[in-house]
């Protein structure tokens, strides 16, 4: 798809809620910066130039920074303040007391997760994600998670909220996407089987419903003694 009369084509073509989800993605990339690609370190590629997918994880397991990969170019992650490590922590003993002794695991930050838009590949490092299947192939790489959580940052809440979650919707197995504030009290969670609109949760006394793993959660617990939560 080279000229701007295919893509007219090909968008004309789109059922109603796929026009739909175009529209709202678009919507939300005018609204986000872009974001600057960065070239590796240590790689003799020129400004510009763009890694396949493969080169991307030869580069990446021999990386001390950890990069997100977009289509070719990549991008480094920026650290995490300590109250986004405690929440995303709590989160996971949650699940990993859950889901305790049947067939899926809980994955912290340091897996990536690898899925295609188009024609283009992807992998992010999700904060918290849940897979259902043991048998992946590689180590550091899953391409079926059934929940992917993200914890907000002032850095990464634009890409969280928009980017991300319009790519993560196309992981076929995904049935929930869900972001956590962390300087405020505030989880929102979207569901595929909802056509991924968002339900807003902004209380210690509310209570996550995860329908993906069957996890009712508190927000009390994911909070617990936050002092600037609000």
């Amino acid at each position: 798809m080279d000229t701007l009369q295919q893509i007219e084509r090909s968008i004309l073509s789109l059922s109603r809620v796929e026009f739909e989800r175009l529209t709202e993605w678009l919507l939300e990339l005018a609204r986000a910066p872009l974001r600057v690609a960065e070239p590796p370190a240590r790689k003799p590629v020129r400004l510009g130039d763009r890694m396949t997918f493969q080169e991307y994880l030869d580069y990446e397991a021999g990386s001390r920074l950890r990069h997100e990969y977009l289509a070719g170019d990549l991008f480094a992650m920026s650290g995490v303040t300590r109250r986004h490590n405690r929440i995303a922590g709590r989160l996971c003993r949650a699940f990993e007391d859950h889901l305790k002794g049947g067939p899926c695991e809980v994955y912290f930050s340091d897996m990536m997760v690898h899925l295609t838009v188009g024609r283009d590949e992807y992998v992010y490092y999700p904060d918290v994600m849940v897979v259902c299947d043991r048998g992946q192939p590689q180590e550091r790489l899953v391409t079926d998670p059934k929940l992917i959580v993200e914890v907000l940052s002032p850095s990464t809440e634009q890409v969280d909220r928009g980017e991300k979650r319009y790519n993560y919707r196309w992981i076929p197995e995904l049935e929930e996407y869900v972001t956590v504030a962390q300087d405020a009290t505030e989880v929102t969670v979207y569901r595929r089987a909802e056509e991924w609109k968002p339900v807003v949760l902004g209380s210690h006394e509310a209570t996550l419903e995860l329908r993906s793993i069957g996890l009712a959660l508190p927000l009390g617990r994911i909070y617990a003694q936050e002092p600037q939560a609000q």
